[in-house]
């Protein structure tokens, strides 16, 4: 399996049964295998935590803190 389509599998599972958060979800993933930062901006209950949290299970042995 070449890289894209690892990639492509991996953000098909991060956005299973999330709603209009495939830009934001795919957009973290990118900053985070680039080693960058990224900074999510919202009003409260739009998924910010939802996706930081889904983020590390793309990781292995990932972790988080709040």
């Amino acid at each position: 399996m070449v890289v894209k389509e690892k990639i492509s599998e991996l953000l098909k599972r991060l956005n299973d049964g999330v709603f209009e958060k495939e830009e934001a979800i795919a957009l973290t993933l990118l900053s985070a295998i680039a080693g960058e930062s990224i900074f999510l901006l919202g009003s409260p209950g739009v998924a910010k935590s939802l996706t930081a949290r889904r983020l590390k299970f793309a990781f292995k042995d990932g972790q988080s803190f709040e």
